[in-house]
């Protein structure tokens, strides 16, 4: 249930702010639901008897909330949810697929390349990701979560006078702690690079004003 409960606080911290003393505080909070693709381009482990465990493409279905601290710098708070499969491929054999979701949120810095008051933006991010996992192959995994570095960049283009279509490349680096049934003490967990590609509409919370205004 950890990623009800990411979703419970990135909430709880839209709701503080958005009820603060400064009304004007609300036109720099944005959410944008989005949709994208999850890409693991590292298999998880690489057993010393040539097994490969490998994590899957998949469709990703997730939100951004933003919070523009002045023209250029602001705050992320990301949730995504991929449901994804891993491929178990033993040495001289077919793979095997199972069921394996992944949950991966983020709080970042955002800095703005090109400010809010252009029609096009460009923005950078980095920070601090969770992943965490389930489904039937980490139904028996007590640790399912990994803590990693998050680096991204996104393009934000102006849909009239408050919406804007955001398009977004962001790259979860970690390497892997939490448990992987199968896993021996000889076989190598690999340094990971998932990569999340997304799109998405930026909604100015309450329709309050453009973001950085």
């Amino acid at each position: 249930m950890r990623s009800i409960a990411w979703v419970a606080r990135i909430s709880l911290l839209s709701g503080v702010l958005m009820a603060g003393p400064n009304p004007l505080a609300a036109q720099r909070i944005s959410f944008a639901p989005n949709i994208g693709v999850y890409i693991p381009t590292t298999e998880l482990v690489k057993a010393a008897n040539g097994d490969e465990f490998k994590q899957e493409i998949s469709l990703t279905l997730g939100g951004r909330l933003g919070i523009a601290l002045g023209q250029r710098l602001g705050l992320e708070f990301t949730g995504a949810y991929a449901p994804s499969d891993l491929k178990f491929t033993p040495t001289g054999l077919a793979g095997q697929s199972q069921d394996a979701n992944i949950f991966t949120g983020s709080g970042r810095i955002s800095f703005q390349l090109v400010p809010y008051t252009s029609p096009v933006a460009f923005v950078v991010t980095g920070g601090v990701g969770v992943i965490n996992r389930s489904g039937e192959f980490y139904s028996g995994v007590a640790n399912k979560t990994d803590i990693g570095g998050t680096v991204g960049a996104s393009a934000r283009f102006r849909l009239g006078s408050l919406l804007r279509l955001q398009l977004s490349a962001v790259d979860y680096v970690y390497k892997p702690k939490a448990e992987i049934p199968g896993f021996g003490p000889n076989d190598e967990k690999k340094t990971q690079n998932d990569i999340h590609l997304s799109v998405g509409i930026g909604i100015p919370l309450l329709g309050l004003g453009q973001m950085g205004k």
